[in-house]
């Protein structure tokens, strides 16, 4: 017999009982899942959301676009990049070159790679 013969309403009231719930979700503008090398990027999509025993599912249509991820770096490699280039004052080259002997722009690019720990830039220069 089936669900023939049913009305949505009826439909609705016996996933209810079941402990399904299921509602639209509006205003999403897209939808994208990323795959290692690509994405599929759902434009205008209608997403419904299913809840049932303690979990959501979601439901996506609309028109789906492929495209490849590009080897762009992340927001948080740009940061390190960044940091990476922080002012490193000339007295703390100068003690780390005397401490390590090497010279100042080996020490300033140590204090860079430690973040201007004076201490570990001493150790990573001594340890060469």
């Amino acid at each position: 017999m089936g669900f023939r013969g049913m009305s949505p309403k009826q439909i609705a009231r016996m996933m209810k009982k079941m402990g399904i719930e299921q509602k639209d979700v509006p205003g999403v503008k897209e939808v994208i899942i990323r795959f290692s090398d690509k994405e599929w990027l759902i434009s205008n999509p209608q997403v419904l959301m299913i809840k049932q025993a303690g979990s959501e599912s979601f439901q996506i249509a609309g028109a789906r676009t492929e495209r490849r991820l590009t080897a762009e770096p992340t927001m948080a490699e740009t940061e390190k990049e960044e940091e990476k280039t922080i002012e490193i004052p000339m007295e703390d080259a100068a003690l780390v070159a005397g401490q390590a002997s090497v010279s100042i722009e080996e020490a300033i690019e140590a204090l860079r790679a430690t973040d201007g720990d004076l201490a570990a830039a001493i150790l990573r220069l001594r340890h060469k």
